[in-house]
């Protein structure tokens, strides 16, 4: 398996695509496995790859993101509480059993933090390699014991539910 890496030859590569919390999957986690929480196969005419742009803070083209999950209530979490453990981007195979390649984004109390904190906010820039056709890009969740078997609120409404921004680039092939 290949880790993700910084690429400054992808600066300015492709078109920039959101993910927002609404775009992630209502699942349930399971401490200590990764569980997806985003998927999305690459079309035979694009490439896709992880993150945009460069390190630069001051760029125009630096995309900043965070990840802020709640529970639903549904499951063993009270409705509100703060989802915990790592948030992991990966490329996986056609049928999505083996990973090809991941990047540990961080973790997710740091990542919902970023929202609302006087820190910098993390800069999510250009990762390669990138996802081939036929091949899925991935958002997992490796959760702490602390959010065992909480299922995601993926209702994008910040201050009452979750709400995220991270970002991958699309490339017509």
């Amino acid at each position: 398996m290949e880790t993700l890496r910084y690429n400054p030859g992808l600066i300015n590569v492709g078109n920039a695509r959101p993910i927002n919390a609404d775009d992630l999957d209502k699942v349930t986690l399971k401490a200590g496995t990764e569980v997806p929480i985003y998927s999305k196969k690459v079309k035979n005419d694009k490439l896709l790859f992880w993150g945009a742009g460069g390190k630069d803070r001051e760029s125009a083209d630096t995309k900043f993101f965070f990840c802020d999950l709640v529970a639903t209530g549904n499951g063993t979490g009270t409705a509100g509480d703060a989802v915990r453990g790592e948030l992991i981007a990966v490329i996986t195979d056609s049928d999505q059993e083996r990973v090809k390649a991941e990047f540990t984004l961080g973790d997710l109390g740091h990542l919902a933090d970023a929202r609302t904190s006087d820190n910098p906010m993390p800069v999510m820039y250009a990762l390669a390699p990138y996802a081939k056709p036929g091949r899925h890009i991935e958002l997992r969740i490796r959760a702490s014991s602390s959010s065992d078997g909480v299922e995601i609120d993926n209702t994008e409404d910040p201050g009452n539910a979750s709400s995220a921004r991270l970002w991958y680039s699309q490339v017509s092939n």
